[in-house]
């Protein structure tokens, strides 16, 4: 099931990438290393692969964690002689990736890119789902709102972090202004709850949920998760501008350290919305990720609302800001996170799940709507 998840999303960040300019890993310092010379091609990027992972990571800044990973290189090797096919080769790089709990680091043939590809530009042109079959089915949009004023309450389901600024395609819906128009209604109508359905959202940008919440919490006091940085030799492959920075970083002395990026800061134009002030309910389900997994995490810890739904996939500590790769040898494609986020509740900053507040069984929609009702009249 994790090579499963992980193949998942690792297809999901390498199909948003163009691969023409992915860059392929260096493999000049191998030059004089015997093993690698003398090995075949999967041996080669084999070991390639395991410096670029230690060398790149968060989860490898600790030494202890690096020596774990190079320890187990031999064995990668061994599998590696016998290896006879790139779908094979990438299956062992899978495993090796398997202490991550990273979905967005994966690796993955070029042909089964290309064939997920096509397969989300048919699923794009498919016909919607036809909207009948109950307020937590699937609706195909990205997202949309209904008021159910009998029950004094707003469903909204958030199914993508994207819209027409993210995506830069004015045919799209605009969520800032949704999201106006909603709050300006339930205000309006007096409604009390509002169910935000992310079971569906497996991320996008963060910018979709930091507007959210800007109606749930006033956001100079949102504890925010805190972002950590790893330099690297891939990162600065990118950009020229960070091995600068690796160099100064470490010359400080902070070999196994991660740089710990500034807070962010509101914009000096941004004007704070009216709190909702009713009850607010979240849905997370199997397929809540990323930045929806942000904004669960962060409702957690701040103590806005509840959330049910079932257990999460997603960590609520987890890594993030990917970048893309290219294995010399065998032109297998890679992506690695370079960034680590970690949640405000540092007591429970190594949790690798995120428990509902009421587990609900999505997988009859009926049965979960009127158990959500149940909760809303709670």
């Amino acid at each position: 099931m994790l090579t499963t998840l992980i193949a998942l999303m690792g297809f999901a960040a390498l199909m948003a990438q163009d691969l023409s300019k992915i860059k392929v890993l260096n493999d000049s310092t191998f030059q004089n290393n015997k093993t690698y010379q003398q090995g075949n091609k999967y041996q080669r990027d084999a070991m390639l692969f395991v410096d670029m992972l230690a060398d790149t990571h968060p989860y490898y800044i600790q030494k202890e964690r690096r020596e774990a990973l190079l320890a187990g290189q031999q064995r990668l090797l061994a599998d590696c002689a016998r290896c006879e096919s790139d779908s094979v080769f990438v299956q062992l790089l899978i495993r090796t990736l398997g202490p991550l709990h990273d979905k967005h680091t994966d690796v993955v043939e070029p042909s089964k890119l290309a064939a997920q590809k096509r397969k989300q530009q048919r699923d794009a042109q498919a016909p919607k789902a036809s909207g009948d079959e109950g307020m937590m089915a699937y609706k195909g949009d990205l997202f949309h709102y209904t008021i159910d004023a009998a029950h004094a309450l707003c469903y909204l389901q958030f199914n993508q972090c994207m819209d027409a600024r993210t995506a830069r395609n004015e045919a799209l819906p605009r969520w800032d202004k949704l999201l106006a128009e909603m709050f300006a209604k339930l205000k309006e109508q007096g409604i009390k709850t509002l169910v935000v359905d992310a079971q569906y959202n497996n991320g996008g940008s963060s910018r979709l949920c930091d507007e959210l919440m800007a109606y749930l919490c006033p956001l100079d006091k949102l504890h925010n998760l805190t972002t950590y940085l790893r330099f690297s030799r891939l990162m600065a492959a990118y950009n020229p501008r960070v091995g600068v920075a690796k160099q100064a970083w470490e010359a400080k002395g902070h070999v196994d350290e991660l740089y710990r990026m500034p807070a962010g800061k509101l914009p000096a134009n941004f004007v704070q919305p009216e709190v909702f002030d009713g009850k607010v309910i979240f849905v997370q389900g199997k397929r809540t990720f990323s930045s929806a997994g942000i904004l669960m995490t962060l409702a957690r810890d701040n103590h806005i609302g509840i959330i049910v739904g079932t257990t999460s996939t997603y960590s609520p500590s987890h890594y993030g800001e990917v970048m893309p790769y290219r294995l010399p040898n065998t032109n297998i494609l890679g992506s690695i996170c370079s960034k680590y986020f970690v949640r405000p509740d540092r007591a429970h900053a190594e949790d690798k799940t995120l428990e509902p507040d009421v587990p609900i069984d999505l997988s009859d929609k009926q049965a979960a709507w009127e158990q959500i009702l149940r909760i809303a009249k709670q």
